[in-house]
C-alpha cells in the first residue's frame, strides 16, 4: 500500500447526514430487464410490432388493437441468479408471478372505428434479487484513507464528531463516514492554518472483503386503450404506474496485521420504495398482410421516492489506540434510523420495431429501443426551498456521465402444427455510461448513496439467449414455455477511488460475472 494518500480529488464530493443520491443508483433504478410473457421471451421480447400480447402492448401500445377477442392472461418465473467475483459465487433462486392482466374486446361495429380494446396488465420489468461476495488480499488502498479524504475535503470539525460534544453527530452535518470513522479509532484528526485535516489510521497491510444483499424490483401496472383506424394502422395509449422497491443490506470488512481479530466491519441498511407515474403511446401499421411496422414513445416515469437508512461500525483496533487510550476497548457505533424523500425523473425511450408474418407458418420481429439516460434528474420535494438546485452536482454528472443506450431484441417464431409452436430468440442490452467514466477516469465523482454505503457497481452490456414452446390446448386455452439465459459482466467497487501523493488512483475494482436462468410458464385463456 502506499505510504501516503493526497489529500485531493479532483470533483468535490458531498455528503450529509441528510443523503447523497449518486449518478449509479439512477441507473439502477432506471434500466429494466427483459420481461413479460413466455412467448413474448421466447422470441426475445421482440413484440413492439406484432402485438396480440400482454408484453407487446407494454411495448407498444398499439398492440392492444390487435385483439379480435378477450383475453386472460398469467405468467409465473422461477429463476436463479448467481454472481461471481474470482471464485467466490452466490446464488440466489425465487419463485414469482411476473405479469398478469387482461384484454377486453368490444366490437362497436362502426366503419370509421370497429372497435375499442381496453385492457391492464402487470409487469414485473427489473428484479433486484441478488447476492454478492467478494474477497481481495491486496486492495490498492484502505477505506481509512477514503474516510480520511472526505473528512479533510469537508474540513470537519472533530466537535461535530464527537459523541461526548455533540448529542447526534449523525445529524450534525457531518459525513456519515467521518462520525463513524472518528468514533471507531479509524482516522486522526490534526489541525493547521488551513483548518482540520485528518490521517488514517495507520498505513499496515490490510485484506478486505465485502458481502450484499439486495432485494425488491420494479413493477409496472398498465392500463391501455386503443383501436384501428382504416383498417391498415393501430393505435393505443397507455397510462403506466409504476411501483419501486428496493432493499439493501451490505458488509464491509477490513483485517489488519496487529492483533487478534483487528480491523473493522462496516455494515449498511437501505430501503427505498415509492411510486411513479408515465405514458405510452404507438402506432403499428400495416401496409401488406405480410409486413408490420410499429413505432412507440415512452415518456418518463416521475417518481416521488423515500429512502431510509442506518449503519453501524463494529472496530478492534486495541494493539494501534492502546497506548495513546489507556481505556480502549472494541466497541460498536449505531448511527439510529434516518429518512429522506426526493423526486426522481427516468428516461424516456422510443421503440422502433418491423415484423414479417409468412402465412400462418413464419414470424420474424425485431425492436430497437433507445434510451436517453442523459434526461434522469433528481429533486427534492415540491415543499423544500432549494428543490431546483440541491442535487445540481448529480444532475450535471448524469448529463456528463451517460450516453443514450441502445437495446436490440430479435424474435422467430415457426408453427408446427395448428396447435404446436418453437421459437427462439436474442437480446442485446447496452450500459449506458460514458466510457471514460466506465473505465474508471472519472470514478471519484461518485458519492455514497444514502448514509454511509460506499459498496457499488457499474453494470456492463447484457446479452440474452432465449427459446421455447407454445401449445394449444383448445380453442380457449393456450399454454406457452420459455428459457431464458441472462449474462452480463459489470466492475465492483467497495468504496470510491483515492489518488496517491503523485495524483495516480488507487482504484478497487472487482470484475462481477452475473448469470441467470429463468424459466417461464404461461397460461391464457381467450374468450
Amino acid at each position: 500500500m502506499k505510504r501516503f494518500i493526497s489529500l485531493f480529488v479532483f470533483v468535490l464530493i458531498f455528503f450529509s447526514y441528510l443523503y447523497a443520491q449518486g449518478e449509479v443508483e439512477a441507473g439502477r433504478m432506471s434500466r429494466n430487464d427483459l420481461y413479460g410473457t413466455a412467448r413474448s421471451m421466447s422470441m426475445g421480447g421482440a413484440f413492439g410490432a406484432l402485438g396480440g400480447d400482454l408484453t407487446g402492448v407494454s411495448i407498444n401500445p398499439a398492440g392492444i388493437a390487435v385483439y379480435r377477442s378477450s383475453e386472460v392472461v398469467g405468467t409465473a418465473d422461477l429463476s436463479r441468479e448467481r454472481s461471481n467475483v474470482g471464485d467466490i459465487s452466490r446464488d440466489k433462486t425465487s419463485f414469482k408471478m411476473d405479469n398478469m392482466g387482461f384484454v377486453g374486446y368490444f366490437p362497436l361495429r362502426g366503419n370509421t372505428i370497429p372497435f375499442i380494446n381496453f385492457g391492464f396488465a402487470y409487469n414485473k420489468v427489473k428484479s433486484f434479487d441478488k447476492k454478492i461476495a467478494a474477497y481481495n488480499g491486496e486492495p490498492a488502498s484502505s477505506l481509512m484513507d477514503y474516510i480520511a479524504d472526505i473528512s479533510t475535503h469537508e474540513n470537519v470539525d472533530p466537535a461535530k464528531l464527537d459523541f461526548n460534544l455533540t448529542k447526534d453527530p449523525f445529524s450534525s452535518g457531518a459525513p456519515w463516514l467521518s462520525v463513524l470513522g472518528f468514533n471507531s479509532y479509524l482516522i486522526d484528526d490534526y489541525q493547521d492554518e488551513q483548518g482540520y485535516f485528518y490521517l488514517p489510521l495507520h498505513q499496515e497491510h490490510i485484506t478486505n472483503s465485502l458481502e450484499l444483499v439486495e432485494n425488491g424490483s420494479v413493477n409496472n401496472y398498465d392500463f391501455t386503450v386503443g383501436t384501428t383506424l382504416g383498417k391498415k394502422i393501430n393505435v393505443g395509449l397507455t397510462l403506466s404506474v409504476t411501483d419501486i422497491y428496493y432493499n439493501l443490506s451490505s458488509r464491509y470488512s477490513e483485517e489488519f496485521e496487529r492483533g487478534e481479530s483487528a480491523g473493522f466491519d462496516l455494515r449498511n441498511y437501505l430501503t427505498t420504495e415509492g411510486a411513479g407515474v408515465g405514458a405510452k403511446i404507438g402506432v403499428i401499421y400495416r401496409p401488406v398482410n405480410e409486413l408490420r411496422i410499429g413505432v412507440a414513445y415512452h415518456t418518463p416515469v416521475w417518481c416521488s421516492l423515500t429512502d431510509t437508512y442506518s449503519a453501524e461500525m463494529e472496530e478492534n483496533v486495541t494493539e494501534y489506540v492502546i497506548d495513546t487510550y489507556p481505556d480502549y476497548e472494541p466497541g460498536k457505533t449505531f448511527s439510529g434510523l434516518y429518512g429522506h424523500d426526493y423526486r426522481f425523473k427516468t428516461p424516456d425511450k422510443w421503440v422502433m420495431s418491423i415484423a414479417g408474418v409468412i402465412g400462418n407458418k413464419f414470424i420474424a420481429s425485431l425492436d430497437y429501443e433507445l434510451a436517453n439516460y442523459q434526461n434522469m434528474k433528481f429533486k427534492g420535494e415540491v415543499n423544500e426551498l432549494d428543490a431546483e438546485s440541491m442535487y445540481d452536482n448529480d444532475n450535471r454528472y448524469i448529463s456528463e456521465d451517460y450516453e443514450p443506450a441502445s437495446t436490440v431484441r430479435v424474435g422467430l417464431e415457426y408453427r408446427f402444427t395448428p396447435q404446436f409452436y418453437g421459437r427462439l430468440g436474442y437480446a442485446w442490452m447496452q450500459n449506458p455510461y460514458d466510457a471514460e467514466y466506465r473505465e474508471g477516469t472519472n470514478i471519484d465523482r461518485v458519492t455514497a448513496i444514502a448514509g454511509s454505503t460506499t459498496i457499488y457497481r457499474i453494470e456492463g452490456d447484457a446479452s440474452y439467449f432465449t427459446g421455447g414452446l407454445g401449445y394449444r390446448l383448445s380453442r380457449n386455452f393456450y399454454l406457452d414455455l420459455a428459457f431464458v439465459y441472462k449474462t452480463q459482466k459489470d466492475d465492483l467497487y467497495p468504496f470510491p477511488t483515492v489518488f496517491d501523493s503523485e495524483g495516480s488512483p488507487l482504484i478497487n475494482r472487482y470484475s462481477l460475472e452475473n448469470n441467470n436462468i429463468k424459466g417461464l410458464l404461461t397460461l391464457g385463456y381467450k374468450f
